[in-house]
């Protein structure tokens, strides 16, 4: 079992959530680093995210002002795309949204 820091399943996807837990994979997970998490959440949960099919998994690192983000291709994540401080994330998962990561990286 994860406990992820961020969690979003869709609108049409929303019957993965009968009751308080999600039953199924999500359509994105996101993780903050820590110094006491980051190894788990760049190792651990990225192989098993891959391997239970998480479409999108992004890892936000405070200390490096960056945003990781893993799209899933046949069931593995490929290189991922990195966002810098300076830049805007606008993920496709959710058409619209566009993040300044200059406030998400530091607060």
């Amino acid at each position: 079992m994860v406990v992820p820091d961020l969690v979003f399943v869709s609108k049409e996807r929303s019957s993965l959530i009968p009751g308080k837990n999600i039953q199924g994979v999500p359509d994105l997970i996101v993780e903050i680093l820590s110094e006491a998490t980051a190894t788990r959440d760049r190792r651990q949960k990225l192989f098993l995210y891959g391997r239970f099919g998480l479409p999108e998994y992004g890892i936000v690192d405070p200390e490096a002002e960056t945003v990781r983000v893993f799209r899933l291709v046949k069931r593995k994540y490929p290189d991922p795309l990195e966002f810098r401080k300076e830049e805007l994330l606008t993920p496709p998962l959710l058409p619209g949204l566009s993040l300044s990561l200059s406030e998400v990286v530091t607060g």
